[in-house]
């Protein structure tokens, strides 16, 4: 594939799963809840704002109370077929099911992106779960245990958390289980399993003459640190995004009710009690009554747009609006992302390069390319890791790898040209690395009080000196693979190192790859923070100073997000914070009301 031709491959490969998604070809009521029909001034029990990850689970678990009425509103649709196929994740980005935000002007830490960092999120059902790389890692144990210090509450540790997890999942893998059974589930709605395959051997085997071993669970607490062929959220030759593995359970119960293509604008409160929301559907705005509670599960961006919009955030930030203040809370601050920098090993080579036929051809059940994760500390005997390596091994001059880097990762066409051009007749191992313990922050602000304008993202990424110092110590660590005696025997090489704006710099020097990483820096997709535990909700995840409130999504998440991928730890959120019974809990599962026929004139009883 020569310069140039990229971003024309990538329409290509696009537009049949473009069209399968304008088309509505999604499954249809067969595999999502149906539209319910809307009227105005209806009370539920539960107002669910939000049908991503949380929200799917949330209203799961609530609706699975058939004494419950509850009411899910998502902004995006069904998802398409292509969302439920595990292989064709690479084709999800960029299209009309992600929301495709980007960032502030940032000339300094999106260099890699034209200035603007692309920050994908999923718009449907599942949320980002419906669109996500499959990986499933639950992080470290202290990053739990941090949590109950955040919160003063001591049942957010591990060890209490830990059955939570072992109820959300149905793991499929018999080694596993027979390895590690007390610490997962095989009953859960969540399906896991691994797809393993002998081309990870020899790569494995490096990353272990490195000193960072070879371990089979990165979900085992004590081998958290380690290379691993990872556990997927892949079942019956389907994505389990918890649009398909929750909401299948209650999705014909009739106290289920979802209104999809809906947009929430506005919280209602009578003093500080969150008594219901509007929203917009087909143009017409509604308003719906909470008898019980308002759920907000709208996700790390949208979660605080709607509080800010509904007079809870950032007094100042609020009065510039000219926004009525319910209450002064550091709503949209804090956020953070596990930013990440890449590198593309040029592996075995072969004569012709042309591609084989025979590595063209994909089971879209399955995913395509051998994945190995890792897990990585800097300190071999530290029990937490730093930085994760998820490492994609491509065949040789195969069109994925332009995909992957510019519409996954969302690299310039020229930094992907460059990768393809010069791993031309190799195989390629593309090692995407992302710092698991960030110290910069960002922002979400609001733009415009117009609730269908997007929020202000400013990333904050490398605002945090110590976040660039760390990205280079991952990729000096990294490259030490190459000293291996099978990367030595392929002649494998680092490339794409020839970027103009480094051009001064001595390659393989400290100086070098600063400059490296500060022109590579993309984001992870791991956001959270903007509505942290501790500042904004507490330990019951309900939103301080409020009453009939509660944040249930990766927004909630302090200190960075775990030590792996949030949406593990996302779909946990409900049975802990709500159903788990604690004994400092000031809400039951069944609160009582806070709004009744008799108080608001005209509304209609679900």
């Amino acid at each position: 594939m020569g310069t140039g031709t990229s971003t024309a491959a990538i329409q290509a490969l696009q537009i049949p799963f473009t069209l399968l998604t304008t088309l509505g070809i999604d499954g249809g009521d067969f595999l999502w809840p149906a539209q319910t029909q809307l009227r105005n001034n209806t009370a539920y029990d539960y107002l669910v704002v939000g049908g991503g990850s949380a929200g799917c689970v949330v209203a799961t678990r609530l609706a699975e109370d058939q004494r419950n009425s509850v009411l899910m509103l998502e902004y995006g649709g069904n998802p398409p077929i292509t969302a439920v196929l595990p292989g064709l994740f690479s084709t999800l980005p960029k299209t009309p099911v992600d929301y495709n935000y980007k960032s502030t002007y940032d000339p300094y830490a999106a260099r890699s992106e034209g200035n603007y960092t692309s920050m994908t999120a999923g718009k449907m059902l599942g949320g980002s779960d419906s669109l996500n790389y499959l990986a499933h890692t639950r992080g470290c144990p202290t990053d739990f245990d941090d949590w109950a210090d955040i919160t003063g509450d001591p049942s957010w540790k591990y060890e209490n958390v830990l059955k939570y997890f072992i109820k959300s999942e149905r793991l499929e893998d018999d080694e596993i289980l027979r390895k590690y059974p007390q610490y997962h589930g095989t009953k859960g709605p969540m399906g896991l399993s691994r797809q393993t395959t002998n081309k990870a051997k020899k790569i494995l085997e490096s990353f272990a003459a490195t000193g960072h071993p070879t371990v089979l669970d990165l979900n085992y607490p004590e081998t958290s640190n380690g290379y691993s062929q990872p556990q997927y959220m892949i079942a019956e030759n389907k994505r389990q995004t918890p649009a398909l593995s929750y909401l299948s359970r209650v999705k014909d119960f009739p106290n289920f009710h979802v209104s999809k293509n809906t947009k929430v604008t506005k919280i209602l409160f009578n003093g500080n009690r969150a008594v219901g929301i509007q929203a917009v559907y087909k143009r017409k705005t509604y308003t719906f009554w909470a008898n019980k509670e308002v759920i907000l599960s709208a996700g790390v961006f949208s979660t605080p747009q709607i509080l800010m919009l509904s007079g809870v955030g950032p007094k100042d930030h609020l009065q510039s609006k000219g926004i009525e203040v319910i209450a002064d809370l550091p709503v949209g601050d804090s956020f953070t992302d596990h930013v990440a920098t890449s590198l593309v090993y040029r592996m075995q080579k072969y004569r012709l390069p042309i591609a084989n036929p025979a590595d063209l051809i994909m089971d879209p059940t399955k995913i395509s390319l051998p994945l190995i994760v890792g897990s990585v500390a800097f300190d071999k005997e530290a029990t937490c890791p730093v930085y994760q390596a998820y490492c994609l091994l491509f065949p040789h001059d195969s069109p994925a790898l332009a995909l992957s880097c510019q519409n996954s990762f969302g690299y310039r066409e020229d930094i992907c040209n460059r990768f393809q051009k010069q791993a031309a007749g190799s195989e390629v191992l593309y090692a995407f690395l992302s710092n698991l313990v960030p110290k910069s922050k960002g922002t979400i602000r609001l733009n415009t009080t117009n609730p269908f304008d997007n929020p202000i993202i400013a990333t904050g990424y490398l605002t945090d000196s110590e976040d660039l110092d760390t990205l280079v110590q991952m990729v000096e660590d990294h490259i030490q693979v190459l000293d291996t005696p099978y990367f030595r025997q392929l002649g494998a090489k680092v490339i794409g190192l020839d970027l103009p704006e480094c051009a001064n710099k001595r390659q393989g020097s400290r100086e070098f790859w600063r400059c490296y990483v500060e022109n590579m820096v993309t984001s992870s997709y791991h956001y959270t923070g903007t509505c942290s535990m501790g500042t904004v909700v507490d330990s019951n995840l309900k939103v301080k100073g409020l009453e009939r409130l509660r944040v249930i999504d990766a927004s909630v998440i302090p200190n960075g997000g775990p030590k792996g991928a949030p949406s593990a730890a996302v779909i946990i959120f409900l049975d802990y914070s709500w159903l788990s019974q604690k004994p400092n809990s000031t809400t039951t599962t069944d609160p009582p009301s806070i709004l009744t026929l008799q108080e608001v004139k005209g509304t209609t009883r679900h």
